[in-house]
Order: C-alpha cells, then sequence, then structure tokens
C-alpha cells in the first residue's frame, strides 16, 4: 500500500527526544526527508551545547516527565524519533528494565501517546540489543498496537553498510494505520538483516560504490578498511575557554565577579600555551597509551590495524577503561598481528612496540557516519567527547530506516 500521508507532506514536523548530540538530526538529513525538527528534548547540558553548536537550535533540556499530553498535541507533529537510555537494558546497568529510573521518562511517553487526540504518524525508536527481551519493550508495542501502529523491528549494526564498525542496535519503526510498509509482510517481525532495507541503502550518497549492489540483499557486504575513517592529523583537544555555565552565567548578565572572570581568561590563556607548546612536540601525545598501561592491560585490548576491516563498538567509558570500551589502533609493528587482532607471540614482538593509540573523537564521529561539518565547541573535554560519541548513534543506519519508514522513493528529492 502507498505511503498516501508521506506523500501529502511537504514537510514533516518531527520531535526529536533523548536529542543527544543530534545524530537523529544529521540522519533526517542524509535521508534526504523534508523535515522540520519543531522541538528537541535533552537534559544533558554539555549535549546541547554541542546540538546548539552544530544546529543553531538549543533543545529543551527540561525533564520529559514534566510533559503533558496537552502540550504533545500542540505540537502538531507528524513524528516521534526516540532515543531513550539504554542503561536499564545493559549488563552494566544491572538489566534493572522497568524498575530503572532511566526508563521512568520513556514509559511516560508510552503512556501519553495513547491518550493523544493527534498523535504522529510515524515512530522511530532505538536502543541497545537486548531492549528487544525487556518489559519495556512489550509494553511498547503493546501501547503501540492499542493505538492503531502498525510496526517492522531491527536490529542492525553499521558491518552491514559497509562500515567497519560493529556497533549492533535494536529499531523499532512504527506507521500508524491506515499508513503501512512497503513490505507489510514483515509487519511484527525482527530482521537481523537489511531485507527491505536494502534499496533505500544505495542511495545514501556517503557510501561506497562496493555497496551498491544486489549483495546487500544477501548481506555479504565488503567492508570499507579502517584507513578511510582515520585522520591525518588529530583535532587540537584544549579545556580553553570558560566552562558552560560559567560562559551562560555571563552571557545572561548574572553578575559574575570580574575578578573571577579575568582569573578564568588567565588561566585558559596560560593552558592554551602550555597544550599547543606539547602538541608541536607530538600531535599524538594525548591519544597515546602509557607503557604501563599497555604492560598491565594489554592482553585485554582490542587492537586493530589501519586495514583492519572492523573495529568494536565505543562506549561513553572509552578511555577511561581497558577492556570493552573500545578498539586501539596499532600504528607500528602491524605485521606482529594476526587477523584478531592479537599479538602473534611467533613474530617476538612486544606489545609496548605496536604504538598503540586511542581513536580520536573525530574519528569515532566518522565511523557514526556524522557528516564532515559537524564539531564539537572548543571546551568540551576529550572525555566529554568520548562520552557524547559513545551515548550516540550510527547516523547511516538511521538515515537508511527513516527512508524506508518515509517512503522515500529512489530518485526523488527529500521526501516523497
Amino acid at each position: 500500500m502507498a505511503d498516501e500521508h508521506a506523500s501529502s507532506v511537504r514537510t514533516l514536523r518531527v520531535l526529536e527526544f533523548y536529542s543527544g548530540i543530534g545524530g537523529m538530526r544529521y540522519a533526517l538529513k542524509m535521508a534526504g526527508v523534508h523535515a522540520d525538527v519543531v522541538e528537541a528534548f535533552e537534559i544533558n547540558e554539555i549535549a546541547n551545547d554541542v546540538y546548539e553548536h552544530n544546529f543553531g537550535h538549543r533543545p529543551n533540556q527540561g525533564n520529559i516527565q514534566r510533559l503533558t499530553v496537552q502540550q504533545l498535541d500542540a505540537y502538531k507533529a507528524h513524528s516521534w524519533l526516540l532515543s531513550p537510555p539504554c542503561q536499564p537494558y545493559t549488563r552494566q546497568g544491572l538489566r534493572k528494565d522497568v524498575d530503572d529510573s532511566r526508563a521512568q521518562s520513556f514509559l511516560q511517553m508510552l503512556e501519553m501517546l495513547s491518550q493523544m487526540v493527534s498523535p504522529p504518524k510515524y515512530i522511530l525508536v532505538e536502543n541497545v540489543v537486548g531492549f528487544e527481551n525487556s518489559v519495556t519493550h512489550s509494553q511498547l508495542i503493546d501501547v503501540l498496537e492499542d493505538a492503531g501502529f502498525i510496526s517492522q523491528e531491527f536490529i542492525l549494526t553499521p558491518l552491514q553498510l559497509g562500515i567497519p564498525y560493529s556497533r549492533p542496535r535494536y529499531f523499532c519503526l512504527a506507521k500508524r494505520k491506515p499508513l503501512n510498509f512497503g513490505q507489510p509482510d514483515l509487519n511484527s517481525c525482527l530482521l537481523c538483516q537489511l531485507g527491505p532495507l536494502a534499496d533505500h541503502v544505495k542511495f545514501l550518497a556517503h557510501l561506497p560504490d562496493v555497496q551498491q549492489d544486489d549483495n546487500l540483499h544477501n548481506q555479504t557486504v565488503c567492508c570499507r578498511s579502517i584507513s578511510d575513517f582515520l585522520e591525518s592529523d588529530p583535532c587540537a583537544i584544549h579545556d580553553t575557554g570558560a566552562p558552560p555555565l560559567l560562559r551562560r552565567a555571563t552571557e545572561d548578565g548574572c553578575g559574575i565577579d570580574v575578578s573571577q572572570m579575568e582569573l578564568q581568561q588567565q588561566l585558559d590563556a596560560r593552558e592554551t600555551a602550555s597544550l599547543l607548546l606539547e602538541a608541536d612536540d607530538d600531535k599524538w601525545k594525548h591519544y597515546k597509551l602509557p607503557v604501563n598501561v599497555v604492560e598491565r592491560w594489554g592482553d585485554v585490548f582490542d587492537i586493530v590495524t589501519r586495514d583492519s576491516r572492523s573495529c568494536c563498538c565505543f562506549t561513553k567509558s572509552y578511555g577511561r577503561y581497558a577492556k570493552g570500551t573500545g578498539s586501539l589502533l596499532a600504528t607500528k609493528n602491524e605485521s606482529a598481528l594476526t587477523q584478531q587482532g592479537t599479538l602473534d607471540v611467533s613474530k617476538g614482538v612486544p606489545i609496548t612496540s605496536l604504538g598503540l593509540r586511542y581513536f580520536t573523537p573525530q574519528e569515532i564521529a566518522n565511523l557514526h557516519s556524522f557528516p564532515a561539518e559537524f564539531s564539537f565547541p572548543h571546551y568540551v573535554s576529550l572525555r566529554q567527547r568520548y562520552a557524547l560519541l559513545g551515548n550516540s548513534l550510527s547516523v547511516a543506519v538511521v538515515a537508511a530506516l527513516l527512508r524506508y519508514l518515509y517512503d522515500v522513493k529512489s530518485g526523488s528529492e527529500g521526501h516523497a
């Protein structure tokens, strides 16, 4: 059944919940969708600084649980995009599910959805693998069915798009009747392959030619090498400029003492000069692993090279913990590694000689398919950048899902 609503709406009115640093909004753009994000909601102030820096729109920082049904109806949104907290469904978060306070805002959103006079026509929900087995998921599906939605679910990873990044995530797509999907026989199904998305993936301009063929249907796509996503020079990371709270208080005329401001400026100037001198000495200094760290934790690292065709998912704890937070890059003696990224002891090369370094935030953003124009405000620290990216999503995967959800036709400009 053709998507009659999609063809009758020139510009979709979109609400973006748990907006983070703007991955969903970039996905809308990549998908070629004519959309107006009428409001975004995010409680993290630093994430909102990054969002505003890139889009010129500061998300609503209020608690989503304070929204009312009447307020949601007033937005007259055609579409909701949601990426609720994943901690209630992860091992690290103890899988407390509906008993986790971080799940409550999403559960309340579902309750309000069922009470709306003018609910959205389209919904996309993103979360971690494991969410599909949760009580929260069961409530999501029940609410959607009761509210007149049909849904299709996916577990997808950027690897299926030829991007050398293992980040599997759960997605739920929903349309309100009488709308339907291009392949309605997949309604209420959970797919772990591209399936109906294949035709939409090959029209995403940033993807390599190797992916634009029938292999997308059977997942024999050859991933690009890590080298395609690396920086030749790292972006300078300085904690310069006044912290966000001080900066905003100053801009709002809240009476910050002048002497405090002058002192902050002096400290910033000294720190900047010091860091620039360090950068001149070794531009990768802040990303190299100290020898003592390599010696102690080297056996638990996931190590990749420039020629590798996959790397592990980067989490918000990247750079803080050794195990399970993301891959490290070997910059020397790569031949001493096996194809699995482990040290070949027969080569007699110590792990400390591999020149291990962390991926830079820009490189992680590249693997997330963020566009070249994406950037962080200069005062956002390295640790904060890793945390924000770890909580983000694959723009390319979501873009393919949005093209399918909104039935963006091949060869069309924007939203069909």
